[in-house]
């Protein structure tokens, strides 16, 4: 009997998820090559677009490194979103990348320099094939674009178009002859009356000399879901099938000319024999003899084709497995979600210490078990009678208390500053197996609903929702959002989630956004994420204040860099003392007023100092707008003229390149004007609306300053202006300038520019808007801001990390 695979290595660099893995020729000298020392290069690519190069010895070296086969790492290439495949093209010495982005790149794989970019798809690439026909060099991609693409190594020009498929594309090639090539698709369906039809396989020839192209074989429906996932498998000598992997959690074996299948291979795990299969992701030949597929749950399956009757072997990881590679020593190597490649062996001399496979299994099985909190966490919880002594931090915080040994969640209501009980929360706190019952209803499926929480031990813990075989799916997310008191934009995501886990019509993870079909969360996941956030949405305005000391101090200087223009008159600078001596008195803004005459001499100096002399009176004007007498709601007009005239200063700044403390102070007090303005009140809040284009405009300009007080400024700005666009939207349509994005995008893409804070400031801000604004969210997503949110947050600092994740997950 065969040995059953164990683990052999786990190895990661940043962890981010890994979504796809390949292979890269050895740099060894031929002689070491051919013996048992050559070096395996692993090449991965990440979720947040980074190439990662693993270097392994052939061989564990026992007297060093702990037997570890691990020699080094490589960050390589990074691509501007998620890189969705990697594919070695040992005869050309290059690696093919495809990404979200919709490019394929080619690298040198000894180099690993960039040596050209393929466009010419409109959606992400998602599957990268290779073909030779006699001595051309084929690469064969497909798209969430509907189409297919061949193209020739030679030149890397496009040869031919496969169109006209539905949805995502899948690809496989076999070997062809000197005039033609043999290409097989299969595509993820289309969306309709609530389920997944259409997707197909087809079987296509390509004149590799003219880029004719003839579809010879069209096979539809065979699968119960769409398709995810190809590869060809070399049964002998003279025979290669294809095997075509699904939603609908099967692999079906298939003739390479006709695409028909012969065969299928399912599986079920040991929890679900009533339930459906998870979504396979990939499908890859493994050694001489197997198959393997990645499962969105985190299974890993084996078959062994010599021996189809017996039941496959089970990988089972922690989390989503994207892809599985087969290495030439018959090893095989998994890319997962949870930010791990890990290598699987049967060689009793490559398996790991049994220590480390025992520690393995012990992680998944503790990420594996019941949805709902144990006796002992329950224990820890605070008693739900002591509610009234613990405060929210924002409305609609998900919280967690005990009451007679069972575990309730409540929701924070920020109006009646009260927990409001929501439901108890299932799991199997006594160590026994879950039931289809909730509330002494049963159901078909129940399924499970993460939920944030703090004091929970890993911060998370689970609701179930019930759903019934035959049910409209929105019907149940919609009962279940009324027991939980959810927010209502949650209703299409947990509807989508039904559809997808009740097995009958799943979604296309990895798909592009639209319908069921295309909609897709950033992995597969056991649960929909959501309840409250820590960071978002955004609380309240920022502000540049200052503090009574600090803004006397202000004052004396800037009074004196007035008084040395010379350009105002006893009058004025009598008003322009009263002036500051109000705004000395920071403590008593709510009982001081300002006359307009005090008011006016801001816009005076503004209008009549020159440019390099007038800045001090944009360092007044932001310290002025947070009085709220200034800034009531009958002087909006004033506001407004100031933020114009601070708009043109900036213009003149960034064209007639001022020099000087001007330099810096223009663009640095009117962003910070510019962002207290929406703290101030009701006037300067309408103003700042009211101009809210020409300012995005003006902020645009500095995006990229060296200087990081312009930079902070910036963020500032940034995020306030997303909390007023999310809170005059409430969910609903409303105009926000697309000119928004294009800064935070630029921000977020030169994140090693920026500081900690001025990062946070951004990501929280983007959250908010696309939480509030439908519109954002869809020009965020086609901006692929997603991908980019994590990376930015890498280097600064557990706050944006921790805010980066949230920003992703209200991406989706």
């Amino acid at each position: 009997m065969d040995l059953e695979w164990e683990l052999s290595e786990s190895l990661t660099s940043d962890g981010e998820g890994v979504r796809a893995v390949c292979v890269l020729p050895s740099l060894d000298d031929d002689k070491k090559k051919d013996s048992n020392d050559a070096t395996v290069r692993i090449l991965t690519g990440t979720q947040a677009g980074s190439l990662v190069l693993y270097n392994l010895s052939s061989q564990k070296d026992e007297a060093s490194n702990n037997g570890s086969r691990f020699l080094s790492c490589e960050s390589l290439h990074r691509h501007p979103h998620a890189v969705t495949t990697v594919l070695s093209v040992d005869a050309l010495n290059i690696y093919a990348t495809a990404c979200k982005d919709a490019v394929i790149r080619i690298f040198d794989n000894k180099t690993h320099e960039l040596v050209k970019e393929l466009t010419g798809h409109d959606k992400p690439v998602t599957s990268l094939a290779f073909a030779q026909a006699g001595s051309l060099y084929l690469l064969v991609s497909g798209s969430w674009d509907g189409t297919a693409r061949v193209w020739n190594l030679s030149n890397y020009s496009l040869l031919a178009t496969l169109p006209d498929h539905e949805n995502s594309v899948c690809v496989a090639a076999l070997q062809g002859s000197d005039k033609e090539v043999c290409v097989v698709t299969g595509s993820a369906g289309l969306a309709q009356n609530n389920s997944i039809v259409g997707h197909a396989i087809r079987v296509w020839s390509v004149d590799v000399h003219s880029g004719q192209v003839n579809m010879q074989h069209h096979v539809a429906g065979d699968h119960d879901g769409p398709i995810r996932g190809l590869c060809t498998f070399k049964v002998n000598e003279g025979t290669t099938l294809v095997a075509s992997c699904s939603n609908d959690g099967t692999v079906k074996l298939r003739d390479s000319s006709t695409g028909h299948a012969n065969s299928t291979l399912s599986f079920l795990m040991p929890d679900q024999a009533q339930q459906q299969p998870p979504m396979l992701l990939s499908v890859a030949p493994v050694a001489e003899d197997s198959l393997a597929a990645a499962a969105e749950d985190g299974a890993v399956v084996i078959w062994n084709m010599h021996q189809q009757e017996s039941e496959p072997q089970l990988l089972v990881h922690g989390s989503t497995v994207w892809s599985v590679y087969g290495l030439l020593d018959g090893d095989l190597v998994t890319a997962c979600q949870d930010g791990h490649v890990r290598i699987f062996t049967r060689s009793t001399d490559r398996m790991a210490p049994l220590e480390v496979r025992q520690a393995f299994a012990d992680e998944v099985r503790a990420k594996k078990q019941g949805s709902g909190p144990s006796a002992e966490e329950i224990a820890k919880l605070p008693q739900w009678q002591t509610n009234l002594r613990l405060r929210g931090s924002s409305e609609g915080q998900v919280q967690l208390f005990q009451r007679d040994g069972i575990a309730i969640a409540a929701q924070w209501s920020a109006a009646s500053q009260t927990w409001i009980e929501v439901g108890q929360v299932m799991g199997n706190p006594g160590g026994g197996g879950g039931d289809n019952v909730i509330d002494g209803i049963t159901y078909d499926h129940v399924f499970p609903i993460e939920v944030d929480s703090p004091s929970h031990p890993g911060g998370v813990a689970s609701l179930r929702l019930g759903y019934n075989n035959g049910e409209n799916p929105f019907v149940a997310a919609q009962r279940f959002i009324d027991a939980h008191v959810l927010p209502q934009y949650h209703l299409s995501q947990i509807a989508d989630y039904i559809t997808q886990r009740s097995g009958h019509a799943g979604v296309t993870l990895g798909g592009p956004a639209g319908g069921f079909s295309g909609g897709s969360m950033p992995s597969a996941v056991t649960g929909v994420p959501f309840a409250a956030y820590n960071y978002l949405p955004m609380k309240t305005y920022k502000v540049f204040d200052l503090s009574e000391k600090q803004a006397a101090t202000t004052m004396e200087k800037m009074k004196a860099k007035i008084e040395v223009v010379g350009n105002l008159s006893n009058d004025q600078l009598a008003s322009l003392s009263s002036l500051m001596n109000t705004l000395q008195a920071t403590s008593r803004y709510h009982a001081s007023e300002i006359s307009d005459a005090e008011l006016q001499v801001i816009l005076v100096i503004l209008n009549t100092f020159p440019p390099a002399e007038a800045f001090p009176a944009l360092d007044l004007g932001r310290m002025a707008v947070l009085h709220p007498d200034a800034a009531s709601r009958g002087r909006s007009a004033y506001w407004s003229q100031i933020i114009q005239r601070a708009i043109q200063l900036c213009e003149t700044s960034a064209t007639e390149n001022i020099e000087g403390p001007a330099a810096v102070g223009i663009p640095m007090l009117s962003l910070r004007l510019f962002a207290n303005a929406f703290k101030g009140g009701a006037g300067s809040l309408e103003a700042a609306a009211t101009n809210l284009e020409s300012i995005v405009d003006c902020g645009k300009s500095y995006a990229t300053s060296p200087n990081k007080n312009v930079r902070l400024s910036i963020a500032t700005l940034i995020g306030n202006i997303c909390l007023y666009l999310h809170s005059v939207a409430q969910g609903g349509s409303i105009f926000f300038p697309l000119q928004l994005l294009s800064i935070i995008d630029e921000i977020l893409s030169n994140y090693k520019l920026y500081e900690a804070e001025a990062i946070l400031r951004t990501l929280i801000g983007l959250g908010t808007l696309v939480m509030g604004v439908p519109e954002a969210k869809n020009a965020a997503q086609s901006l692929f801001l997603a991908p980019k949110v994590q990376p930015a947050a890498s280097q600064h600092g557990d706050d944006a990390k921790n805010a980066a994740r949230e920003v992703y997950s209200v991406l989706q």
